[in-house]
């Protein structure tokens, strides 16, 4: 039979996530990623009204030339999340999951992906899996 401290003794293994935030006032976005072990978690919204309205999952697929992706949660209707996924797990190769809480107009919506895409660049460490 074992002893207490046998069976009380659990092996503790170092976090893989890493946190990055970021906020952009010209564009008026705020945004969270959570890096991991082999995937990566964008939240992007507006720092004063933190929500999670809904989110979006894209992978790789050995079939087809674009990712795949398919949304979890909220409207069907609006695939922004779905899209900014597909285009991210197509530049960094791992599966992405985005979860976008704003109204974005066809004006925004740019401005935003590319101040998003701006901080990868900058922050390389994001993309090195």
């Amino acid at each position: 039979m074992a002893s207490d401290t046998e069976t009380n003794q659990h092996s503790q293994y170092p976090c893989n996530f890493k946190f990055h935030e970021f906020v952009d006032e010209e564009v008026k976005i705020s945004c969270h990623i959570i890096k991991m072990e082999d995937s990566l978690y964008l939240w992007v919204g507006d720092a004063k009204h933190s929500a999670m309205s809904n989110l979006a999952f894209a992978l790789r697929s050995n079939y087809e030339s674009v990712p795949i992706g398919t949304k979890i949660m909220g409207a069907v209707a609006d695939e922004t999340s779905s899209n900014i996924a597909k285009r991210l797990t197509k530049r960094l190769g791992k599966p992405v999951y985005v979860s976008f809480n704003l109204q974005a107009d066809r004006m925004l919506l740019p401005q935003i992906e590319q101040r998003i895409h701006q901080e990868f660049k900058t922050n390389e460490e994001l993309t090195i899996f």
